[in-house]
């Protein structure tokens, strides 16, 4: 894919900062992953530490990639599973964005008499001087 952009664009991959090697590398990554090794959450405890930094990557995807937030907005728990991030069956996922808001993420324990929230991020973009 990358020597296809690089000859049409009549640069070769010895003139690129990047050799024919690095290229073939990137080819092969599955940058839809969340983590190098599967995420396996199997209680509450597990969700509250590891799944906000997995969200939070999901959350700023959204930012800048239309397909994944459309994607994720319909399918959060298939997404994160395709990334290798795998919930309890009684955990759901809700992605939110409404029209003036910010994108956020709810993760809801589901019990047959109610829904309990056990987590809510929404990313926030802090411009500094």
């Amino acid at each position: 894919m990358f020597k296809k952009l690089l000859k049409k664009l009549n640069l070769s991959a010895q003139k690129s900062r990047l050799s024919a090697v690095d290229l073939d590398y990137l080819d092969q990554q599955d940058l839809t992953r969340f983590n190098e090794q599967d995420i396996i959450l199997e209680n509450e405890e597990q969700i509250q530490e590891f799944l906000p930094e997995v969200l939070g990557q999901a959350l700023a995807r959204t930012w800048i990639d239309k397909r994944f937030l459309n994607a994720f907005h319909d399918f959060p728990i298939e997404i994160l599973e395709r990334g290798g991030v795998y919930l309890p069956d009684h955990i759901s996922v809700e992605f939110r964005k409404e029209e003036k808001s910010r994108p956020r993420v709810i993760v809801y324990e589901n019990t047959k008499q109610n829904k309990r929230k056990l987590l809510e991020l929404k990313l926030i973009m802090v411009a500094e001087k």
